[in-house]
C-alpha cells in the first residue's frame, strides 16, 4: 500500500520548443510536473535548458516528452531578469525510462526542507463504475491516517493507515461526493477535514498532499485525467 486547482497558463508549444535542445528524435517518457513548494514561484531547468520560468505553488505543466535516460533537474527561485538564473532549491538527477507515464513535484519534506519526487501514473481503464484515486503525501508531515466517507459526520476510520511523506497509494472509489480526513497516525483526532471531494468514473485523479498545516499553506491538490 506504500508509495499512498490551478493549472499553470503556459502554452505548451513554447514549453516544447524550450526543451527542445534537450530531447533526442525518440522522446518516450510521458511527464507532468507540480510545484508542491508553498509561497516560492521557481523556475525549471532541464538538462540546462530553461523549462519553466515563474511557476507558481500547486500549478501543473505537461504532459512534456523527454527521452529516456537521467536528466538534471535544477530548481531556482523565479528570476524574471535571469530566468532560471536565481538562487537554487533543488537540483537533481532523475531517471525517465522507454514508455513511462510519471509526475515530478517539487514538494517538502518531513521537516519542511524541499525535495522532489518522481511518481508513476496509471491512466489505464478503471474498473467499470468507478474512479481510481492516486494519492501522495507530500506536505511537511510526519505519518498520517486518511479517512474517507460519504457521510460528513461519520466517526474517524481510516482508509489508509500509516501513510509517510513521499508515499504513493493507489485506490478506487465509487463516483459522486466524498468527505476526507486525516489525522496523525494512530489518532484519532482529525488535523484536517472534512474536506470534500468529487470523483467522475472512468477517470484518474492524481491527489497530492502539499504544504504545511502549521504554517496555514497545507491543501490538496487534485488533477484528472481520462482512464481509458
Amino acid at each position: 500500500m506504500k508509495k499512498f486547482m490551478s493549472i499553470v497558463a503556459l502554452p505548451l508549444i513554447v514549453l516544447a520548443m524550450t526543451i527542445g535542445s534537450v530531447m533526442s528524435a525518440s522522446a518516450d517518457a510521458t511527464v507532468y510536473v507540480v510545484h508542491g513548494i508553498p509561497d516560492v514561484p521557481v523556475d525549471i531547468a532541464v538538462d540546462g535548458g530553461c523549462a519553466l520560468e515563474n511557476f507558481m505553488f500547486g500549478d501543473q505543466a505537461g504532459p512534456l516528452m523527454l527521452p529516456a535516460g537521467d536528466h538534471q533537474i535544477t530548481i531556482s527561485i523565479a528570476d524574471e531578469m535571469d530566468p532560471c538564473g536565481g538562487d537554487v532549491v533543488l537540483d537533481v538527477s532523475v531517471p525517465f525510462s522507454d514508455d513511462e507515464n510519471v509526475t515530478v513535484i517539487a514538494y517538502l519534506d518531513e521537516m519542511g526542507a524541499p525535495t522532489a519526487g518522481k511518481f508513476d501514473n496509471d491512466f489505464s481503464r478503471t474498473d467499470p463504475g468507478t474512479a481510481r484515486i492516486i494519492l501522495h503525501h507530500t506536505a511537511a508531515a510526519p505519518e498520517v491516517d486518511v479517512a474517507v466517507d460519504r457521510d460528513m459526520g461519520a466517526m474517524f476510520s481510516p482508509a489508509i493507515a500509516g501513510f509517510a511523506n513521499g508515499d504513493q497509494v493507489v485506490t478506487s472509489l465509487r463516483p459522486g461526493e466524498w468527505y476526507v480526513w486525516l489525522a496523525p497516525a494512530g489518532s484519532t483526532d482529525p488535523v484536517f477535514g472534512p474536506e470534500l471531494v468529487k470523483f467522475k468514473p472512468f477517470t484518474a485523479y492524481r491527489v497530492f498532499a502539499v504544504g504545511d498545516i502549521g504554517a496555514g499553506t497545507f491543501q490538496l491538490l487534485a488533477f484528472a485525467n481520462p482512464a481509458k
